[in-house]
């Protein structure tokens, strides 16, 4: 993760309400003092999701017929899907008194909705995250209060998974550092540093929906200035308990070899040749938790699937009923995994896997495969589908910035500030490994297309964010020409690319171009710079000692204005003299300030030289 810069001007911090110089110069001087929340709690399975219109947070709704577990824990119903809700009436110790108190949550699984004293207080995105709640000016010491929390489960057991307690703290740094930060993240390899992703389906890319076709649309990739793609799973698809008519391909049939709805592993080998005859990196999507219920392993080796206590083979969860789940504690399937994940690369010399769902499959079967691989191919690249802080000091380069997209979609479409921007990076910096690079998206396979989720007329300023910030950049096919329909995972269906929006087409062509060509958004720290609306537009810089970037983006639906010291700015660059390189804005600099005016969803990047 590229690291922040410690110089900002004290003007500047001052605007930004102390966010930036807590970051940078806390010490702590006290000891925290903690009230553990775990124990005894009422939870309410809301299978029809009725909670919300129901009242289940206010103070008066009866609870009578709820269950009673013990947190920290997962629900007893591990095939459950979906919501759940869990109730706390509690009494805060008076030691907590004439303090700053805060709700500190070390795990939940998967978000969390949380209210307290029958307000809604916070919304949480993401399983396994450790986060807290300034509950300051809620909450009543000495006095009963009510903690209510809704869960939203999306795969695998649910529930409140980690301790929950109140804390008292003189700053939020306190409570955003985690053991992780300590930790140093494996090193990432030179060229994925300066990757563009392209994550592509072979069925959904075009009408013939294969290899071949795949290939002849190299060169437009390359002219996009894509330089890796990353293939959704290739693999014959299983036709046991499929879902749809085409199922899904991350129900793998056979893991050593391709689809033939795709065409032959000829075809497969002459697509990737073609791609690194273009400089194009090749990554294969693989699903090493779980396999297709006809898949041949099942039949031979039904010791390394997952069983209850009748010895049936089960699903990873409920919603998964066209896979089965595989059982990492036997020896011989890792064995067996680690070669399959070894002769792709030897046999068609692919750069590197995304893992799909790597957190259900253990970390030290990660720390076993990552030597194998590179002793093949020494930098390889590994993706994880997970965002734990583990998987960057285990066995991964990059982790998914779910954070970075959901924010986004709070500040333009929900009107938060846009300065809760920079406290999401902020907390995703004191969770992290050193070093750990994360991979930027607004959309890919399993998330709404961004033309739909934020709105055609809000990627802009979402895309111009997420290509200059610090990170891995990822879009997804289709993507780049403004398709707003989502492909289906299990029928056929195909990119809309006859019916490309020339503007979104213009926009991701010219910040690809753009981030391709500079060092300082590619690799270079990162510093937020406040400016004087900062609840309406975002200001931050990107640097080397060869190069200084700017950007600002108008998050608003109006015309805004405002003023930034270039202060410290200057002082990182060779030069005083702006260039906008991209975006439409009317700016002037006087006295080292730089006045800017953005119409609605606009932005510049500026080059200083």
């Amino acid at each position: 993760m590229t690291r922040w810069n410690a110089n900002i001007p004290k003007k500047i911090l001052a605007v930004l309400g102390g966010l930036i110089i807590l970051f940078i110069t806390f010490k702590p001087t006290m000891q925290n003092t903690t009230q553990s929340l775990n124990g005894k709690w009422l939870m309410w399975y809301d299978s029809e999701n009725v909670g919300l219109q129901s009242g289940f947070e206010r103070c008066d709704f009866d609870r009578k017929g709820w269950r009673s577990v013990t947190i920290p824990t997962f629900w007893d119903d591990t095939n459950y899907d979906g919501v759940g809700w869990f109730a706390l009436n509690f009494i805060p110790k008076p030691f907590l008194k004439n303090h700053k108190v805060a709700l500190m949550f070390d795990s939940v699984d998967d978000n969390a909705t949380v209210f307290l004293n029958g307000k809604r207080f916070y919304e949480h995105v993401g399983a396994n995250v450790r986060f807290f709640i300034d509950v300051t000016s809620e909450m009543r010491i000495g006095e009963e209060n009510l903690l209510v929390v809704r869960i939203e489960d999306t795969g695998g057991a649910g529930g409140i998974s980690g301790n929950v307690s109140i804390k008292t703290f003189q700053n939020e740094t306190e409570l955003l550092m985690a053991e992780y930060s300590k930790q140093e993240a494996i090193p990432v390899p030179e060229w994925v540093r300066d990757a563009v992703i392209y994550e592509l389906y072979v069925r959904t890319y075009s009408a013939e929906g294969t290899f071949n076709a795949v290939t002849v649309d190299i060169p437009r990739l390359q002219k996009l200035g894509i330089n890796c793609i990353w293939f959704m799973p290739i693999f014959p698809i299983g036709e046991k308990n499929r879902k749809g008519t085409l199922g899904s391909p991350y129900a793998i049939r056979n893991f050593t070899t391709v689809n033939p709805e795709f065409g032959t592993e000829s075809d497969f080998m002459k697509l990737v040749q073609t791609a690194h005859q273009a400089d194009i990196r090749v990554i294969m999507d693989i699903a090493c938790n779980h396999s297709a219920w006809d898949n041949p392993w099942l039949a031979e080796h039904p010791d390394w699937y997952t069983q209850d206590l009748s010895g049936n083979i089960i699903s990873p969860n409920e919603d998964w009923t066209d896979v089965a789940d595989l059982n990492y504690d036997n020896a011989d399937l890792r064995e067996a995994m680690v070669e399959v994940l070894e002769s792709w690369v030897k046999n068609f010399n692919i750069d590197g896997y995304r893992m799909d769902v790597a957190e259900l499959v253990p970390n030290d079967f990660w720390e076993e495969v990552l030597p194998r691989l590179q002793k093949i191919k020494p930098d390889i690249l590994m993706l994880a589908e997970g965002d734990h802080p583990s998987l960057h000091s285990t066995a991964f380069h990059l982790t998914y910035a779910w954070n970075t997209r959901h924010i986004l979609h709070k500040i333009l479409v929900g009107g938060s500030p846009a300065t809760e921007l920079f406290k999401d990076l902020e907390k995703e910096y004191y969770r992290y490994p050193k070093n750990s690079v994360r991979m930027r998206f607004i959309e890919n396979h399993d998330q709404p297309r961004s033309a739909k989720y934020f709105g055609r007329e809000k990627i802009k300023p979402a895309a111009a964010v997420i290509f200059t910030l610090p990170g891995v950049l990822m879009i997804y096919n289709g993507q780049e020409i403004g398709e707003n329909i989502m492909p289906s995972h299990f029928e056929k269906s195909t990119v809309r690319w006859n019916r490309a929006d020339p503007a979104t087409e213009k926009l991701f062509s010219e910040l690809i171009a753009l981030r391709r060509s500079s060092i300082a958004l590619r690799r270079g720290s990162f510093s937020p710079l406040i400016n004087s609306l900062p609840e309406k537009i975002v200001s931050f810089m990107r640097f080397t000692e060869a190069e200084t970037m700017l950007t600002v983006v108008n998050m608003s639906p109006k015309i805004e204005s405002c003023e930034i010291s270039l202060e410290d700015v200057f002082r990182k660059s060779t030069g005083k003299n702006l260039q906008l390189k991209l975006g439409n804005a009317e700016y002037f600099v006087k006295n080292d300030t730089l006045s800017i005016r953005l119409k609605p969803d606009e932005f510049g990047i500026f080059e200083i030289h």
